[in-house]
């Protein structure tokens, strides 16, 4: 039995064999993970220099928050990229010898036992990575510490860090040794080590490009078990999500995931060492009964995904063309397989049987897809199986300014599902009309890619099923349907307060009202508290009584923007927090007498056109353009069509004036302006143009 002295001396020996791999460790951790953080923090004190009086927390402040997350790679994707790297060189040449016979013949012939001699293997990458990984980690943690105030907190995040460090090495080392133990060959070894990283995120990133190419209906925010599962199915992933965790202080999720992962990789590997033959050296396989169920697992997935790369490059391609290539890549890579199995072009049609289950299987795949078998886009779940439905489109979110993200001044209402309704029928009905435009061709992709269907939107509906399941469809429908069912809908007081903003807002906390209106000039209110309440409660009470059609067909006569005190938005920028956070789009039609006549009390009258006095130059911008494409350019906020016309008459400049509004918005399910030209128009006090666009 070896003793533990000569166990020890053969891991040294060991270390020493690839001392190249130890200086190449220390040397690229050196320089990632100490000197990096030098180099970091100099371009730290560059900025403090720019935040001045405050220069010196800054600068402890951007240390603090950037060391932890840099110990392991999490914001320094360099390292952690390099922590693969040397997992799977630790891997690969310590257990290189599985793949000689010479190897094999001298270490059986010693009286040393295979888990034996795999401990050794073992032991000597991880320390080849481990100590200089804590030197230089414990190393960089003193850097940071010598330019912060050292907290208990600070500390434990980094030693957080490293620890998730030490867990994702582990997870790709035995990942790579696993990899070894499959293969006789060390070329197929490491391929096989950096399929097994990645294969199960294949899968549903696969699925998920497929649907979208397939299902006409397919919306991103389709919930998947298999989008939940790309967290954990690879060790890449596995790996990603240890780092991570404990760079953000989830250290026991962290080690959790990173032990069983590890462990169940390792323990995987130690199983094949028992029964590694001795005879699978220099083959491609140490298994060959493994073989056809090898390449089966491989050219499925990886044909498809060749067949999805075709369209990746040229999204105007149909779907035919990613069948077509599919079919041929399955084909094609059985042939590969065979080859790298056998080294004999006379082999490449062998494994018939593999082949054929491959092929088979794309061709079932292809035609679910094609074909729609299990009716994907013509789903709608019964009526008795719904809780809920809401709906969404981009028009809506683009009318509305939704304060979600100003957290502090949302009421608690706003973290519902904002278009979600129990009276569910006429998005019932609305979903109907769409399934029956994706039976004629009229599809969300049409209407995205195609200016010939403007007349449509594109809608997502989110079914709630009894039992919390989630379903999400997207389809095509007329602005005229969209606008009828929000009309439906909106005869419900409750659901308005849902879908208009201003319900959303803790209004005790408007530091100010602004308004705009046709002149384009946001003016601030001069109001006490108790006039910006009674101003804010008037357009309340409008917003309740408004037609909704009236947001669509006509257009605003202005808008009000509401001020909060800075948030959290301006750490975006590096500074200090703005002084004050603009939500907009509130905005005013001629219906809303409550609202106007505050406004006028206030001596604040809204102006509906410009006084011809008021105007020094004018260029008119005629159209020259199809209706169709008319409608396309109406969507931009450029309308410069063709040459400019200036316009000096007096009658000229009052007749112009008559054919503009305030058109900001386009409508709350857009295209409702058409325009037949536009005009820049530079007012009195000001040195640049206003553009507005010409619909009469």
């Amino acid at each position: 039995m070896t003793s533990k002295i000569s166990y020890f001396k053969f891991i040294e020996s060991d270390i020493k064999h690839r001392g190249w791999l130890a200086a190449l460790t220390a040397a690229a951790l050196f320089f990632l993970m100490p000197i990096s953080l030098l180099l970091k923090i100099d371009g730290f004190r560059q900025q403090a220099v720019l935040a001045s009086a405050s220069g010196t927390q800054f600068l402890e402040e951007q240390i603090i928050h950037y060391t932890p997350g840099a110990l392991n790679g999490i914001r320094f994707p360099i390292l952690s990229l390099m922590i693969v790297i040397l997992a799977l060189l630790c891997a690969v040449t310590g257990f290189t010898y599985l793949h000689s016979r010479e190897k094999q013949d001298f270490y059986h012939g010693m009286p040393i036992k295979r888990l034996q001699w795999f401990a050794i293997s073992y032991t000597s990458g991880l320390l080849i990575f481990l100590i200089p990984y804590l030197l230089f980690g414990f190393g960089t943690i003193v850097i940071a510490g010598s330019r912060v105030s050292i907290t208990a907190g600070f500390i434990g995040q980094c030693i957080s860090s490293l620890t998730g460090g030490i867990l994702g090495f582990l997870i790709c080392y035995h990942t790579a040794i696993l990899a070894m133990f499959l293969t006789g060959k060390t070329i197929t070894g490491v391929l096989a080590a950096l399929v097994l990283m990645i294969y199960g995120s294949i899968i549903p990133t696969l699925s998920i490009g497929l649907a979208q190419n397939f299902f006409d209906s397919w919306s991103e925010n389709t919930p998947s078990f298999l989008l939940k599962a790309e967290k954990f199915c690879s060790p890449a992933a596995l790996f990603t999500q240890t780092l991570m965790n404990t760079a953000n202080q989830n250290l026991l999720s962290g080690i959790a995931l990173g032990l069983i992962a590890g462990g169940v990789l390792l323990v995987a590997a130690l199983l094949l060492c028992k029964r590694y033959p001795a005879e699978a050296s220099e083959n491609a396989l140490a298994f060959p009964k493994s073989a056809p169920i090898i390449k089966y697992l491989i050219a499925v997935p990886t044909s498809l995904f060749i067949g999805l790369m075709i369209q990746f490059f040229n999204h105007s391609v149909s779907t035919n063309w990613i069948i077509i290539f599919s079919i041929l890549s399955v084909i094609l890579l059985c042939m590969i397989i065979e080859f790298i199995y056998h080294q004999d072009l006379t082999k490449l049609l062998s494994g018939k049987l593999s082949t054929a289950l491959s092929l088979g299987t794309i061709l079932i795949i292809v035609c679910v897809l094609k074909f729609d078998l299990f009716g994907y886009d013509t789903y709608l779940p019964k009526e008795t199986k719904l809780e809920s439905i809401s709906f969404s489109c981009d028009q809506l979110t683009s009318y509305f300014s939704y304060p979600e993200n100003f957290q502090p001044y949302v009421h608690q209402q706003s973290d519902k599902d904002v278009f979600s309704v129990t009276d569910y029928a006429p998005l019932y009905e609305l979903a109907g009309e769409g399934i029956q435009n994706l039976k004629q061709g009229i599809t969300p992709k049409n209407v995205t890619e195609n200016d010939s269907s403007y007349g449509y939107i594109n809608v997502t509906l989110h079914y709630k099923l009894r039992g919390g399941k989630n379903t999400y469809r997207q389809y095509a429908v007329s602005r005229e349907a969209a606008l009828q069912a929000l009309t439906q809908l909106c005869k419900d007081e409750d659901y308005r307060k849902l879908l208009f903003p201003i319900f959303h807002l803790q209004t005790d906390k408007i530091v100010n009202v602004s308004l705009e209106d046709i002149y384009y000039q946001p003016i601030t209110l001069l109001l006490d508290r108790k006039q910006q309440d009674q101003l804010l409660e008037a357009y309340k009470k409008d917003v309740l009584a408004a037609d909704i059609p009236d947001m669509q067909y006509e257009s605003p006569l202005g808008e009000l923007s509401l001020g909060f005190p800075g948030t959290h938005l301006a750490e975006s920028v590096n500074t200090v927090e703005a002084d004050l956070t603009q939500i907009d789009r509130f905005y005013i039609y001629r219906s809303y007498q409550n609202t106007l006549d505050k406004l006028e009390e206030y001596g604040y009258p809204l102006r509906t056109e410009i006084d011809p006095k008021d105007v020094m130059f004018m260029t008119y911008y005629p159209n020259e353009h199809s209706e169709a494409d008319n409608y396309a350019r109406a969507e931009i906020t450029d309308y410069n069509f063709g040459e400019g016309i200036s316009i000096t008459e007096p009658e000229e400049i009052k007749e112009m004036l008559g054919r503009i509004g305030y058109d900001q918005c386009n409508g709350i399910f857009d295209g409702r302006i058409t325009a037949v030209g536009s005009v820049e128009i530079t007012l009195t006090g000001k040195s640049y143009p206003n553009t507005y666009v010409v619909t009469k």
